[in-house]
């Protein structure tokens, strides 16, 4: 029997000209991002040979002994080192070493198609990646560029920026939801509220279970629950529990 299919994470590439900020931007917006509960993998694209290893710790003497893959394991976690013959692409990063993300985002990667939040400092450069299309999402900057037609946010709205990060990931993954999966999405007083798998498959188990027992409701494909505590001063609208099979 052929497995299922699983829904493809979603991955964003954070690019920028030379000594814009990526990695300080990266740095702030992170914790943002776990403290809405998202599991967060990173890749930063190295175009040079790759060395990570110290000289001279055991690791390093496996390696130049003739290991193809050292894996340095302790109980808070693990490090691996391996060759490979090609520069790997995001979906095989993604598929091998952070399946279990919520969300991946990429430091790099601009000539890609994969969706990209542009870093830009107009005092290091006058104008910032030529070729900009549609896979921009957002830019990043103090002093945009004239007539921008996207999104953008100012180097401290960290905060805002995570938000759209959240309304993105749970928008590719309702794209990317292959038939027969059931998708999640919650809402919290208008602000979408990101789930991780347990949490996800918890209240969506739970939810479906409640229903069951209900007379007349059958085999949903849709469920949407709506609750509004206190005075009705503060309500959630449509609370979408989606193609739940």
């Amino acid at each position: 029997m052929q497995a299922k299919r699983m829904a493809r994470i979603p991955v964003v590439a954070v690019v920028g000209l030379p000594d814009c900020g990526k990695t300080t931007l990266l740095e702030q917006l992170l914790p943002e991002l776990k403290g809405r509960g998202l599991r967060i993998g990173t890749i930063k694209h190295h175009v040079h040979e790759f060395a990570m290893d110290t000289p001279g710790k055991d690791t390093w003497r496996h390696k130049q002994a003739g290991a193809d893959a050292v894996v340095l394991a302790s109980p808070t976690g693990i490090g691996l080192v391996r060759d490979t013959d090609r520069d790997l692409g995001v979906d095989e990063l993604v598929t091998r070493y952070l399946n279990d993300a919520d969300l991946v985002i990429t430091e790099g990667y601009k000539h890609t198609r994969l969706p990209k939040i542009e870093v830009y400092r107009r005092e290091l450069h006058p104008t910032p990646l030529p070729g900009r299309n549609t896979t921009w999402l957002a830019m990043v900057s103090a002093e945009p560029p004239d007539n921008l037609e996207i999104p953008c946010f100012a180097p401290d709205q960290t905060r805002e920026l995570a938000d759209f990060l959240v309304q993105h990931q749970q928008k590719m993954l309702a794209q990317t939801s292959p038939t027969g999966r059931s998708y999640i999405h919650l809402e919290v007083d208008g602000q979408p509220v990101p789930l991780n798998r347990f949490a996800a498959s918890l209240l969506r188990r739970g939810i479906k279970g409640m229903i069951a027992s209900l007379r007349g409701c059958g085999r949903p494909r849709k469920i949407a629950l709506s609750i509004t505590e206190g005075d009705g001063n503060s309500s959630q609208n449509g609370d979408d529990f989606g193609h739940a099979d």
